[in-house]
């Protein structure tokens, strides 16, 4: 007797992340861009879906911060403001300092050989210009120092605030800083954490993170001064 063909069909909550992450794709991206209302009905045509997982995975980057859902009016891409990046960056700094604090005497010689290659791969992708490489390298190296801590609730609130904070990476991509400069900085703080030195690995990693704050708040500032 002819066995009855399984489905291939994926299950809704699959669909739906899935669906999410194609959208917030498209957020980092700039597909769509801070302030636009998301059309539902095209994204399902688009992605060939029906609406109910477009609107589950709306709710879910309504959570993270990069959706804001507005009752009878819609769902829009999340505007972004100097005072939202000082909050994010500070929660980041605060995070992450105690984080990489933590990890430090956790971390072996894989996880070092593996932040070389990273600070490597790195460096090639700048002189390349290829700067969202870069950015995409970038974030592997901090989170594979955050995962030895093998805490899923504290490396998921840090995928988050990477997630928010990529909102203004990705809008402005083309500002990199000194790229020799935070090449050094990474190697700084590969350097104390192969020391085991918890508080100058915290000093380090709370200074990157302000660095990168400040030029983004550098040019978001100039970019607002010149629409008023």
């Amino acid at each position: 007797m002819t066995q009855p063909q399984p489905s291939l069909s994926l299950p809704r909550a699959t669909l739906s992340l899935q669906v999410q992450e194609r959208i917030r794709e498209a957020i980092m991206q700039r597909l769509l861009k801070p302030g636009q209302r998301i059309d539902q009905n095209k994204l399902a045509e688009d992605l060939q879906v029906s609406l109910v997982p477009v609107r589950e995975a709306l709710k879910g980057l309504e959570a993270e911060g990069l959706v804001t859902i507005i009752p009878r009016r819609g769902a829009f891409v999340t505007e972004i403001s100097l005072s939202d990046l000082d909050d994010l960056y500070f929660a980041r700094a605060l995070v992450e300092g105690e984080t990489i604090a933590h990890a430090v005497d956790r971390m072996g010689e894989f996880d070092f050989a593996r932040l070389h290659e990273l600070i490597h791969l790195m460096q090639e992708a700048t002189s390349r210009q290829h700067i969202k490489e870069f950015m995409e390298l970038n974030r592997e190296f901090h989170l594979t120092i955050y995962r030895v801590l093998n805490n899923e609730h504290l490396l998921q609130a840090i995928v988050t605030l990477w997630d928010r904070s990529e909102l203004y990476r990705y809008r402005y991509m083309f500002v990199l800083r000194n790229a020799d400069v935070v090449h050094e900085e990474h190697r700084e703080i590969l350097a104390a954490c192969e020391a085991r030195d918890a508080a100058h690995a915290k000093e380090l990693a709370v200074r990157h993170i302000q660095h990168t704050q400040q030029g983004l708040k550098a040019k978001i500032a100039e970019e607002l001064q010149a629409d008023a």
